[in-house]
């Protein structure tokens, strides 16, 4: 009786866990959609004026949505929730930073994390990290973590600073892509553990970075985009890089035939 209760028990909690992951997951990444959409077809000019803001943002703020339903679909996959730990982290620094955590809803990130890591099915295979992190793939995202913290205190500011009467900080669009550069930044760090699943987590941190990069080129004048396109260029050659590196990491840890 007892051993059905606990069966019961963790079934249910699965089933929670399942239900809580795709919830969060395409509520994330459905919301932003209609924005998206809207800032690539639209003429209005005050619709026009937070292109970037909405598409680089996007870029980067998606990852946690993703990484969610991925951990839904692998739940072995502990890169998957060291993404996911990384994510809720830049969510509470970027909102820290912006003064916003509350009313911009970033505490989200951290407390939907949260939920998922009770309801995981091994919660404790969260609690240990991978033993063979790769010291090349570290390296290279701490370096890129330099100029991306620099970005995201600058636009935390403007978020903190800046007047309650402007639009983008009205709806906390500054804020929005410190959180979504720290995400991709964190993302990489969180790959470069080499969890299980970590060449996924690699590829969709190298696709993030990219995106936000090209959405500084095409949308290089609205505001929030990086200072130049050289800036863009680099944030895409970063993504291209990490993506590289990774693809030598797992060939050396490939076995031999």
């Amino acid at each position: 009786m007892e051993m059905r209760a606990e069966a019961r028990a963790s079934g249910g909690r699965t089933l929670a866990f399942r239900i809580v992951g795709w919830l969060f997951g395409v509520a994330t990444i459905g919301l932003y959609i209609p924005f998206v959409v809207v800032a690539f077809v639209t003429d209005d000019p005050a619709q026009t004026v937070h292109r970037f803001h909405v598409v680089g943002a996007f870029a980067g703020l998606a990852l946690i949505g993703v990484f969610s339903i991925v951990f839904v679909l692998r739940p072995t996959w502990t890169a998957a929730w060291h993404v996911l730990v990384a994510q809720a982290l830049a969510y509470l620094f970027g909102g820290l930073m912006g003064g916003d955590l509350i009313s911009g809803f970033w505490i989200t990130g951290a407390v939907g994390v949260a939920i998922l890591g009770v309801l995981a099915p091994d919660r404790r295979s969260l609690l240990r990290l991978p033993g063979r992190p790769s010291v090349a793939l570290l390296t290279y995202a701490l370096l890129c973590a330099i100029p991306v913290w620099i970005y995201a205190v600058t636009n935390a500011e403007l978020q903190r600073l800046g007047s309650p009467t402007d639009p983008h900080v009205e709806l906390h669009h500054w804020s929005g892509v410190a959180v979504a550069a720290l995400a991709i930044a964190g993302a990489g760090l969180a790959a470069s553990l080499r969890g299980e699943g970590w060449r996924f987590a690699a590829a969709a941190t190298a696709i993030a970075a990219v995106a936000f990069g090209v959405a500084g080129l095409i949308f290089a004048e609205s505001p929030g985009a990086p200072p130049s396109d050289a800036w863009s260029w680099l944030v895409i050659a970063a993504g291209i890089g990490f993506w590289l590196l990774a693809r030598i990491e797992a060939a050396r840890e490939a076995p031999a035939p």
